[in-house]
Formats: C-alpha cells, sequence, structure tokens
C-alpha cells in the first residue's frame, strides 16, 4: 500500500491538473458557466478527449447529455 492511500489523498494527474489550470482560465475569459460545467465533466469526470465529445461540450444546448 503506498503513502497515498494510506493518508486518503488522491494526487491528480498531471492532465488533470492541465485541464483544471485550463478550465480556471477559461472562468476570468468569461466563458460561460454552462460551458465551464460541461467541459469540465467531459475532460475531468469522463476524461474523454475525442473531438467528438469536446464538440458535443462546446456547442450543445443545455439540455442535452455530454
Amino acid at each position: 500500500m503506498s503513502k497515498t492511500e494510506i493518508i486518503g489523498i488522491k494526487i491528480p494527474s498531471v492532465p488533470q491538473q492541465v485541464f483544471e489550470q485550463f478550465l480556471k482560465e477559461l472562468e476570468t475569459r468569461k466563458v460561460p458557466e454552462e460551458v465551464i460545467a460541461r467541459l469540465r465533466k467531459t475532460l475531468i469526470e469522463s476524461g474523454q478527449i475525442s473531438v467528438e465529445a469536446l464538440k458535443t461540450a462546446l456547442f450543445s444546448n443545455d439540455n442535452a447529455s455530454v
């Protein structure tokens, strides 16, 4: 068992850290919150990085599922 598992701390992966920083930057650029939420769900929660998944996250309306 690793030290991380013992302490119960989850260390984010490098891609996850990069995506989080990207999403924070989008917030400063006044990108709508719903777009950022869809991107967060796609990139971080679901781990989908395909062109189709990103198009859906960026251009779908709020009623469409990602």
